[in-house]
């Protein structure tokens, strides 16, 4: 009796133990799924708060971005601008260097065209020398005095058109065709002369003065002064005739002086061949 009362107490005693132990592991177990529940939404939590900051963080930096090429637009657009006017200030400034530069083309045009008249003039007056001295080797001729000095006086008065047709004439009276073609116009290209407006002006001086010299010999042929004058001269106007056409390569303002000297020496030149021909300017 004694020994199934302690196998029942004992039976008990085991089975209300498994049955503390069941409690206490289901109890365990809610605790831990509670306490799993209580980590999954605090991560939950914690990702959608980061979740929140990511997307703000995103939404500050396009619109830093977004300001930050809309001021890029704006200094693009300022640059474009300034370089607009940049633009329209170097053509303004083009032009105006242009019309400067065409105005500047026109003064010297202007200045080559008044050197060349001169020139001209200076070879008018060679012409209307010679054609006095055959003027006035006329007088006592056919022709009279009164004739000599009508002829004298037209010449000086419309000396720039009539002057060759004068010098003609006068050549003609006397016999001698051949004084009479260094009166007229000058082929430079005939006389191997290449130049343009001044040059070619001071081209027609040396042309005319060469055949003055022809018409000298011819006259004074057999005079030894004479002929090493007109060998020295004939050198000095073949050097003029290499100046005249090297001036053609230098720059304007240069190659008017060269043109002015050029021109000062053809005067000493003419003089000396006139004061050979007995003429006095």
């Amino acid at each position: 009796m004694g020994k199934l009362t302690t196998y029942r107490d004992k039976r008990a005693e085991l089975r209300a133990h498994a049955s503390a132990l069941k409690a206490t592991a289901m109890t365990e177990a809610k605790l831990a799924a509670k306490e799993a529940r209580h980590k999954a939404k605090e991560a939950h939590r914690v990702d959608l708060a980061e979740a929140k900051k990511r997307a703000k963080l995103e939404g500050k930096n396009a619109d830093r971005r977004a300001k930050r090429e809309a001021k890029r637009a704006q200094r693009q657009d300022a640059l474009a601008q300034k370089a607009a006017k940049r633009d329209r200030k170097a053509e303004k400034t083009m032009s105006r260097q242009e019309r400067a530069t065409l105005k500047r083309e026109a003064k010297f045009l202007a200045k080559d065209r008044k050197a060349a008249e001169k020139i001209e003039a200076a070879g008018r007056k060679h012409e209307y020398q010679l054609a006095e001295m055959e003027l006035k080797k006329l007088e006592g001729t056919k022709l009279g005095k009164e004739d000599v000095q009508r002829w004298l006086s037209l010449a000086k008065v419309a000396t720039p058109v009539l002057l060759p047709m004068v010098y003609k004439l006068v050549s003609n009276a006397q016999g001698s065709a051949d004084k009479s073609a260094g009166a007229g116009a000058v082929d430079l290209k005939a006389a191997g002369i290449d130049a343009t407006g001044p040059g070619a002006a001071l081209g027609a001086r040396i042309v005319r003065l060469e055949q003055t010299l022809d018409q000298l010999e011819v006259g004074r042929r057999g005079d030894r002064q004479v002929e090493d004058f007109i060998a020295s001269t004939r050198s000095r106007l073949k050097d003029l005739r290499t100046a005249v056409e090297t001036a053609e390569t230098t720059p304007t303002s240069q190659r008017r002086e060269v043109h002015s000297a050029i021109s000062g020496e053809l005067d000493r030149v003419n003089k000396d061949v006139l004061a050979r021909l007995g003429v006095t300017p």
